[in-house]
């Protein structure tokens, strides 16, 4: 029986992420029908089964004869094993290799087990029951008079947050918390960081709180003064942040250049300005400030929609005898052309040129978005055939889409057709939105049918994928020419050329768009082609929307013939049902 348990135990082991979920429903969730040694020998048969652990299964059917109820986590006693070991005469383990598998009675080991547990119940997706299951580990160290359950409890809570934590789960951590808030005393350094950082990601009007019993018992680590400074900037709260300061100054708190940079990158990406600069001067931090930093504070001023404010730090970075980065140029590229500064925008790449680092494709899709911006279409193309011959500068799919969506809102669906070929012949096919948008360049000024008929070939030729988006933007571009057969046609021949039915609001789009140019009888045929749709069975029409038709047909003198065609389409829907 020893060995069967060691066995298993190797086993169980070697399987603990596939039969997680067993292990921990049978260690900390038992089931209100089976006694509570019957159900963790049966989860743990189970876990064994789920490995294909036969052997060890049937052998411990026999070893768990002798198993005890009172630590749920260790599986045997020692004295059983050691008992029956010398019972059997065998040559198998020493009784203190066994005594060191089976069941230590320190304290520690019982806790740990424990937290290990509700860890795992976390991982399984169980965080939602932690309040539940914290009040049965603190239910089951009661039984031993050698634990002090306020410790237990803030071992058990630990682990449960940090599992919560690494697993997203930060409402759930929270809530587990709140459960056993007045359980657990002063609680420990990992507690409050574990839950600063869960505050931090949800409810930042609890971050003062944890904050505030962290610092009641230890100095911060740089993790958690970065969680600090984004409750501050999230607030907007730069007088706070001051105070802060002052505080941890005065308790000896040093702060890294590492952290300083990501409490920096923080401010940044909530646009706090103001905080980002009052960190940067701050003397907590005796690490000089770098590029990195620099960087950062550009970014702050950038995201704040200040880009003079990011050619100063640029200033300042080179008066303090730092060069420039890829990353320096792209956030002053970024910041020119979020306000519209397009002369500052080619001043700033031209000045990427003279400075010995090479354009990558970010700075030059980046300076193209400012010259399309700015109405340049052709310097943009031009800079495009040059990215096209740099080596290391090819345009990506984004770096297309803007020139494509330019040209498209022009009307101009012959260039917008260009740059597509020129991105075909590079290897990137473009996707279905870009397909919409050559399309929708149809719209933007009217296009001959001829021509619309061209770009669907084209776009069909190269991939595209038609879809009821695809027969709206055709139809709305053919009823500015009143090209109504062409769209007839199209809506008609959708089924074999397009691969797809039309739906009963994209003939509703065509009608009424016949109706307000007044041609009623070419409605009515509209109105009839959609009862052929639904007589061959590709489509179903409510009898309100048929009604509305009816209605609108009848505006236009055409009442009679859209009667018959409504009676029609009522006998298809009764005839259906």
């Amino acid at each position: 029986r020893p060995s069967a348990i060691l066995l298993l135990s190797a086993v169980l082991r070697t399987a603990a992420d596939s039969t997680e979920q067993n292990v921990v429903n049978a260690v900390v969730a038992p089931e209100a029908s089976k006694s509570h040694d019957t159900f963790i020998v049966e989860g743990f048969l189970e876990a064994a089964c789920t490995v294909g652990a036969f052997v060890a299964v049937a052998a411990a059917k026999g070893a768990f004869s002798h198993w005890s109820p009172r630590a749920p986590f260790q599986r045997l006693r020692a004295d059983k094993l050691v008992d029956d070991s010398e019972d059997s005469h065998s040559s198998g383990p020493s009784k203190q290799f066994l005594r060191s598998v089976a069941r230590p009675s320190s304290s520690p080991s019982r806790s740990t087990s424990e937290t290990d547990a509700l860890a795992a119940a976390v991982r399984s997706g169980r965080a939602w029951e932690l309040p539940w299951l914290l009040d049965k580990a603190r239910a089951r160290a009661q039984e031993y008079s050698d634990i002090d359950i306020e410790i237990c409890e803030v071992e058990h809570l630990t682990s449960s947050i940090r599992a919560c934590a690494a697993r997203r789960c930060f409402r759930e951590a929270l809530r587990a918390y709140d459960h056993v808030a007045e359980r657990i005393g002063e609680g420990s350094v990992g507690i409050w960081s574990l839950l600063l950082y869960c505050s931090a990601e949800t409810e930042f009007r609890r971050c003062g709180y944890f904050w505030t019993r962290l610092c009641s018992i230890a100095q911060p680590a740089g993790q958690d003064f970065v969680n600090m400074v984004r409750w501050k900037a999230h607030l907007g709260d730069a007088e706070g942040l001051e105070v802060v300061l002052s505080q941890l100054k005065a308790t000896g708190f040093e702060l890294t250049g590492l952290d300083r940079n990501r409490a920096l990158a923080v401010c940044a990406t909530e646009g706090s300005l103001d905080l980002a600069e009052l960190l940067s001067e701050s003397d907590i931090c005796d690490a000089e400030m770098d590029t990195v930093t620099y960087n950062t504070l550009m970014k702050a001023a950038s995201q704040a929609g200040l880009p003079e404010r990011c050619f100063e730090f640029s200033s300042q970075m080179r008066e303090a005898g730092l060069l420039p980065s890829e990353m320096t140029f792209g956030i002053l590229l970024e910041a020119c052309v979020a306000a519209k500064d397009f002369t500052t925008a080619k001043q700033t790449f031209e000045d990427l040129r003279k400075s010995g680092i090479v354009p990558n494709s970010v700075h030059f899709t980046t300076f193209l978005k400012g010259l399309v911006c700015s109405g340049q279409l052709i310097a943009a193309e031009a800079l495009l055939e040059e990215m096209l011959t740099s080596a290391g500068t090819q345009p990506d799919l984004v770096t297309y889409s803007i020139l494509v969506k330019a040209y498209a809102d022009r009307g101009e669906v012959s260039s917008a057709v260009r740059i597509l070929e020129k991105m075909v012949k590079q290897g990137i096919m473009p996707d279905a939105v870009m397909f919409n948008i050559i399309l929708t360049g149809c719209c933007a000024e009217p296009t001959d049918a001829a021509e619309v008929s061209r770009v669907l070939d084209w776009s069909l030729q190269h991939g595209l994928k038609p879809s009821t988006t695809t027969l709206s933007i055709l139809v709305k571009a053919l009823s500015q020419t009143e090209s109504w057969d062409s769209a007839c046609e199209i809506l008609e021949t959708a089924p074999r050329r397009l691969g797809l039915w039309p739906e009963a609001r994209i003939f509703a789009q065509l009608l009424q768009g016949c109706i307000k140019s007044g041609n009623g009888r070419k409605a009515v045929e509209v109105y009839s082609l959609m009862a052929k749709a639904v007589k061959s069975g590709g489509i179903t029409v409510d009898e309100v929307t048929s009604t509305k038709l009816l209605r609108l047909c009848g505006t236009c003198g055409q009442h009679e013939a859209a009667c018959r065609i409504h009676a029609e389409l009522c006998r298809l829907g009764r005839r259906r049902c």
